[in-house]
């Protein structure tokens, strides 16, 4: 008939159905077994459907497997396994990077109190260089968070005018910014 599989039995086909009807028998025991291994119902749900696209692909390569029920929880082992490394090295980079941001941040001295007010003024006398019509449209977006369109209708105006405002006045900022820091 047909060559020997790696797996066991011949690769002919016949047993193809095997693997999904043992899947059909042992998907709610799949289920159980993720649920008891990772502590999540959701988790488990994609982990069994996972087992399904898997076992699937199994068995379209014609491979015979001598005990599917053992192979489907074997594979599930597996996933299981990959997810839990998975969650733990995104948990260690999430960790990596809170401390990242946070844990080097200067704590808040009579000096950098000075230094911060300072610039503060310098911006606030930056903004007071602009137009009032910029001023304000920058004022309603960014203070009290109305969308172009809102801005527009309440000044009569075109949501291209205020969204060119709102551009002028962040890049008269940021060269304001960039002068005070180069002092």
């Amino acid at each position: 008939m047909g060559s020997k599989s790696a797996v066991g039995g011949s690769a002919c086909g016949v047993e193809t159905n095997s693997l999904a009807n043992a899947y059909s028998e042992n998907r709610d025991a799949l289920k159980r077994y993720f649920v008891s291994r990772l502590r999540c119902p959701d988790t488990a749900e994609d982990l069994t459907q996972e087992t399904w696209i898997k076992a699937n692909d199994t068995a379209k390569s014609l491979i015979t497997i001598k005990n599917p029920r053992a192979y489907l929880f074997s594979m599930a082992a597996n996933l299981a396994t990959d997810y839990l490394r998975t969650r733990s090295r995104q948990k260690r980079l999430l960790s990596d990077g809170q401390n990242y941001l946070w844990n080097d941040v200067d704590k808040l001295t009579p000096e950098r109190y000075v230094i911060a007010r300072d610039e503060l003024d310098h911006m606030g006398g930056s903004l007071a260089e602009l137009r009032a019509i910029s001023r304000k449209i920058f004022y309603l977006n960014r203070i009290e968070g109305c969308t172009n369109r809102q801005i527009a209708d309440r000044l009569g105006i075109s949501t291209g005018a205020v969204a060119y405002h709102i551009k002028l006045v962040l890049d008269h900022l940021a060269r304001a910014r960039d002068a005070y820091r180069a002092e």
